[in-house]
């Protein structure tokens, strides 16, 4: 990436498109924090993460961050349920029943109460991805990325999950 300028407002649904190799996914892992810029500084809400520490920026990405990976990144071993708890309880500031009452919520949102106790290899893509997402939400974070949220999917998966993030933006 050089010489990328961009301000993304509070409420502002944006999508970074071009073809494969052309920097989404990189500029997508510095505004995620997980990669540092080599260069410059980067701003968000107000404070420069681009000299934080490791430590810092583990806790911005718990605290402000909520990510959608293509490929899902959902551990095998831990229900859907469980798997959408996880955010939530490395922060520690909640009951066990208050985290498993808004993981249960979300997973009702995202139309998957009835397989929130299946694990991963149970799900559909599609399903796989809306627990995904429901996952990304747990921690109520002012900022969502999906790194192509519909990369692995059918194309009525596809659609679905996508009517799903507009909705999520339009709430």
């Amino acid at each position: 990436l050089v010489s990328v300028d961009i301000r993304v407002k509070r409420g502002e649904y944006v999508a970074f498109m071009g073809p494969s190799g052309s920097g989404k996914s990189t500029l997508m892992n510095i505004v995620g924090t997980l990669d540092t810029p080599s260069a410059g500084t980067y701003i968000l809400n107000g404070q420069d993460v681009s000299t934080m520490s490791e430590s810092d920026l583990a806790t911005v990405r718990n605290k402000e961050i909520g990510f959608v990976f293509q490929t899902f990144n959902l551990i095998g071993s831990l229900s859907a349920l469980e798997n959408v708890e996880l955010p939530m309880q490395l922060q520690g500031k909640l009951s066990r029943e208050e985290i498993r009452n808004r993981a249960h919520q979300l997973l009702k949102d995202v139309g998957l109460e009835s397989r929130m106790d299946h694990f991963p290899n149970q799900l559909s893509g599609g399903e796989q991805q809306r627990v995904a997402i429901a996952r990304s939400l747990m921690n109520d974070p002012p900022l969502l990325l999906a790194d192509e949220p519909t990369g692995n999917l059918d194309s009525v998966a596809g659609d679905l999950v996508m009517n799903l993030l507009s909705e999520l933006h339009r709430e």
